[in-house]
């Protein structure tokens, strides 16, 4: 066996690069509790017989108010000013460069051993059973650092990240539960999913508001 042949690839790309530049959570629409009551119940009202009798008649009250039992979140953009997900992916940054370290660290120990293999070989310094034993050695540790320890790390990272993702959504969707059950809207949809509406029913900036003011006094409660 030629141990000249051995190589190193480096696997640091799975811990930082993906995290570093964000990521984006799964969208989810937000249905709050329908306001059924007066809807159904003007819904169930007949027609009086002048309306019969118009062809071409206007909307009634009840229809033009419907619109607004419906608003919308543009949750990318809470997201993306929420501080609760800068101080999550700050913390997830961390982590991740701390595990970089960790993993460059065994790599180079790696490397230091191999490159002393090659010169004891090439000098002739080792017996064929000694080169055949720490080229074994060598090349298992190799094979542990990228079949083993290098997915281990990165699927470590994913599952840190998918708690932030869903402790994000999760205090998210917990506050427009509590908004809505002040505010008594029928719908409230993910602004991801609208192409076009009345910007009336944007919501956004009075959820995001409201999240970072209740984020803030979590954390200073904690302290």
């Amino acid at each position: 066996m030629n141990y000249k042949q051995f190589y190193y690839t480096s696997m640091k790309y799975f811990l930082m690069k993906k995290i570093g530049a964000g990521f984006i959570l799964a969208a989810f629409v937000m249905v709050a509790a329908c306001n059924s009551g007066a809807n159904t119940t003007a819904n169930n009202t007949p027609a009086s017989d002048n309306n019969n009798n118009n062809n071409t008649s206007a909307a009634s009250p009840q229809e033009k108010t419907r619109i607004t039992d419906i608003a919308y979140i543009r949750v990318d953009s809470v997201i993306q000013n929420y501080d609760m997900y800068h101080d999550l992916r700050a913390e997830l940054e961390k982590k991740a460069k701390k595990l970089d370290a960790e993993f460059d660290a065994k790599v180079k120990a790696w490397q230091k051993d191999m490159t002393a293999f090659n010169e004891k070989a090439e000098k002739m310094l080792l017996t064929h059973s000694q080169q055949e034993e720490q080229g074994r050695q060598l090349q298992m540790r190799q094979k542990e650092l990228m079949e083993v320890t290098a997915p281990k790390l990165r699927e470590e990272l994913m599952e840190e990240e998918a708690v932030m993702n869903r402790s994000i959504n999760d205090a998210i969707q917990k506050y427009v539960d509590r908004y809505n059950a002040d505010k008594n809207y029928s719908l409230i949809l993910n602004g991801a999913v609208v192409l076009s509406g009345n910007r009336s029913m944007d919501i956004t900036a009075e959820i995001l508001k409201g999240l970072n003011q209740e984020y803030i006094a979590t954390k200073a409660a904690k302290k």
